[in-house]
């Protein structure tokens, strides 16, 4: 079976497709004499502010091993471009290293763009890193105003290279044959606003990345409306998804599950999501004088995008 990596965003995701379920949570051992071949895509959740016209961010490469890891493991030997280790039992390899600027606006509402195909020695691989050049990141905002860690618009946490650990809703079983990893990188909970003007105060650069198999996730499509069902289509609306039972002036963010915003045409669409009910929160852009809208109950099954679930803002 062939599975295919779908997307980084601001949160990598990995799990194992309905094929491997058995082995995931399994034997971490490789085996010397079988091996199989993982594909890698980026896409983006997007950024939830209207204000920006381009997200840039330089994806140095992607690292994967048996172990787990944390925040600090990730962040150590992120300088290391030798790719000298091959064995994923001792230490970190390299799946793709694209070493190149994406701009995540254009990796929205299910669009991907693929990384790299690397032939894994198969196991259960816990551990999955994504190293950042920030000092080649930026975010453009629609005014032409241009934030960077230079100029002081973007706080990140080094000036250089950043080890970023990606969170993973299931271990990544490798079995023979193919296999499709997808990384998602959401860039409205990566960056945070430090008050309340992107212009005048800039960002915080906090990293949220998840990674999961697109065969066993659903999604959720709809469009935003003004005022009625049949009104105008609302662009650029932040449409965030939601623990169930989530209120509509819920501010945690750990209640988050993945964000986007409508498109030109108020369509917006939300893929890779675990099998779930959810709720669906709208907030109109700054430019409408609207209140956000909750849709209590979504639910998500695998292998479909519930569609339909469009939202009226008032």
């Amino acid at each position: 079976m062939i599975r295919r990596l779908a997307s980084l965003s601001i949160a990598a995701i990995a799990t194992c497709a309905t094929v491997l379920l058995l082995a995931c949570g399994g034997d971490s051992s490789t085996s010397p004499s079988a091996s199989g071949t993982v594909s890698v895509a980026l896409t983006d959740a997007p950024f939830a502010f209207d204000a920006v016209a381009r997200a840039d961010l330089f994806v140095v490469r992607i690292d994967a091993k048996l172990a787990e890891t944390d925040s600090a493991d990730a962040d150590a030997g992120k300088d290391d471009d030798s790719n000298a280790n091959t064995d994923p039992s001792r230490g970190w390899i390299t799946i793709a290293a694209p070493n190149a600027s994406f701009n995540l606006l254009d990796l929205q509402n299910g669009t991907t763009t693929n990384l790299a195909q690397v032939t894994l020695p198969t196991g259960t691989y816990r551990g999955f890193r994504l190293i950042l050049d920030v000092a080649k990141s930026s975010i453009t905002l629609t005014d032409g105003t241009v934030l960077n860690g230079a100029n002081g618009g973007i706080k990140f946490p080094s000036a250089g290279r950043s080890g970023i650990k990606i969170s993973l809703t299931k271990p990544f079983a490798v079995v023979s044959g193919s296999s499709q990893m997808v990384i998602d990188f959401d860039l409205g909970h990566s960056f945070v606003m430090r008050g309340n003007n992107i212009a005048k105060n800039g960002l915080i650069f906090k990293p949220e990345i998840r990674a999961t198999a697109t065969e066993e996730t659903g999604g959720i499509a709809g469009t935003v409306h003004a005022t009625v069902q049949t009104g105008a289509a609302v662009p650029n609306a932040s449409i965030e998804i939601l623990k169930a039972g989530t209120a509509l002036s819920d501010t945690i963010s750990a209640n988050v599950i993945a964000t986007t915003k409508s498109d030109s045409l108020g369509a917006y669409k939300v893929l890779w999501l675990q099998p779930s009910t959810y709720a669906v929160r709208a907030t109109p852009p700054t430019s409408l004088n609207s209140q956000p809208v909750l849709v209590a109950s979504v639910t998500v099954t695998s292998g479909k995008t519930t569609t339909g679930t469009d939202i009226v803002l008032p």
